[in-house]
């Protein structure tokens, strides 16, 4: 039994990261691909920020260019929860109406594409796919659950082409990514000195603090292929393979003031300071895309993804400290699709406008849906202008507007990871505003 209640007391201390091993996918690679909703991104080349979406898209070069965007994503959110007690019954104390936890962030991207002769050609793309940012006050009512959650992903992706024939090409690319990841969240140190019959244990009222900050490198692959199968269509096909990281690092507790932590940590070996790993696998993905001439102005663009996150079974976590017991989470994400249409209008030889309209599903389970990742289905609406200031340089400017589901977040001591947790329910908002711009330069 003894055991029991310490798996139980473990998984509450790392149960959430589950949030670190799901991720969060960023499209936001390239202000022009953003400006029609990411339609047609799979089958485009027009810079060198298209090596995010396709390595195939390197056939575009004439002899060398280099692109750098920079995307500005603005979130708003806010959230309602008619319940928030602590396991043994009792209210938790705090606000139960959090606003703006979901942190904005700037999106940064490089591509570089270099002809080697008439078939082969290099490049680069440095990009971020994966990222997520949340914040929540100490004192809410739902800190059991989350408080801070942050994943950087930094992915440096050289890149190879071949050409077959004009109007048919080839690209791969290896993946060399390093991800760091931040993870805080309260322990309801009163409910567990309960559990253990301490003298003076109140739940709800005497909290301490989990804290894992963890980083580590992986490897992965690109593969793709462009095809211009007559004068109107073009079609792309790319893969990104999954990333394999293993984070590794502190995993630090702060104590409650009534000495209960501690009185634990003395009792049971649990609270100590430690190192600490998670294995995490970042989903692969596939990417078709097409591009349809309508007429000499307009151009029809389409987009279909699909994202792997049903890798993302469970969390086990690992702690070094042997009186802590591997801790396992299950998550029962689903596999998440993104489909977009757009258009391209030639306005003149200097200007080039686009728009799209585009949905994005949620990749959480419902039952295990929560405040950490504030998953929901998303419908883009977002539109562009690329304007070529000579013949070298062009520059462009996007702004996008994303409309977010409302999701219930219903979360209870039975399932797994939450028996110390308590219960939450009520309903998240969000939504988010996106500006794009990006240089490119290319020689003649």
């Amino acid at each position: 039994m003894r055991y029991v209640r310490s798996a139980i007391i473990c998984a509450l201390v790392a149960g959430g990261n589950q949030a670190l091993a799901a991720g969060y996918g960023l499209k936001e690679h390239s202000a022009d691909a953003m400006a029609a909703a990411y339609a047609g991104a799979a089958a485009t080349g027009t810079d060198a920020s298209y090596l995010a979406y396709n390595p195939a898209s390197l056939a575009d070069v004439d002899t060398f260019d280099v692109s750098l965007s920079a995307v500005s994503i603005m979130p708003s959110s806010k959230a309602d929860y008619t319940l928030a007690s602590t396991t043994a019954g009792t209210p938790v104390s705090g606000s139960r109406s959090p606003k703006a936890f979901i942190g904005s962030a700037i999106v940064p991207d490089i591509g570089l594409r270099y002809r080697l002769s008439e078939r082969w050609a290099v490049g680069l793309v440095v990009s971020a796919p994966w990222g997520l940012k949340s914040k929540y006050s100490d004192d809410w009512a739902g800190r059991y659950y989350a408080e801070g959650t942050q994943l950087l992903t930094i992915n440096a992706a050289p890149t190879i082409s071949y050409q077959f024939a004009p109007g048919l090409a080839v690209g791969a690319g290896l993946q060399v990514e390093y991800a760091k990841g931040t993870l805080t969240s309260a322990i309801d140190l009163g409910t567990i000195g309960a559990l253990y019959h301490l003298p003076g244990s109140n739940p709800g009222a005497q909290d301490g603090q989990a804290s894992f900050h963890g980083g580590s490198w992986g490897v992965g692959f690109t593969l793709g292929a462009i095809a211009q199968l007559d004068d109107q269509l073009r079609i792309g096909l790319s893969y990104r393979s999954p990333v394999h990281h293993t984070l590794k690092g502190p995993l630090a507790f702060t104590l409650d003031n009534a000495g209960v932590g501690a009185a634990l940590r003395g009792a049971t070996g649990l609270f100590t300071d430690t190192a600490a790993k998670a294995v995490v696998t970042t989903p692969d993905l596939i990417e078709l895309g097409a591009r349809y001439r309508l007429s000499e102005r307009w151009t029809g663009l389409a987009e279909f993804d699909w994202t792997n996150w049903s890798r993302f079974r469970e969390l086990r976590v690992v702690a070094a400290n042997p009186a802590q017991p591997d801790d396992v989470t299950a998550a029962s994400w689903k596999s998440g699709w993104f489909a977009s249409l757009g258009a391209e209008y030639r306005a003149s030889d200097r200007w080039r406008l686009r728009a799209g309209v585009g949905y994005d599903n949620s990749a959480a389970s419902p039952a295990n849906l929560g405040p950490r990742i504030p998953d929901a289905n998303r419908t883009w609406v977002s539109l562009g202008g690329r304007y070529q200031v000579s013949d070298a340089i062009a520059v462009n400017l996007t702004l996008a507007e994303l409309f977010n589901s409302n999701e219930a977040v219903n979360l209870t001591p039975l399932q797994a990871g939450n028996a110390l947790r308590g219960s939450l329910a009520g309903t998240t908002k969000s939504g988010v505003t996106v500006v794009g711009i990006a240089l490119s330069y290319r020689t003649l």
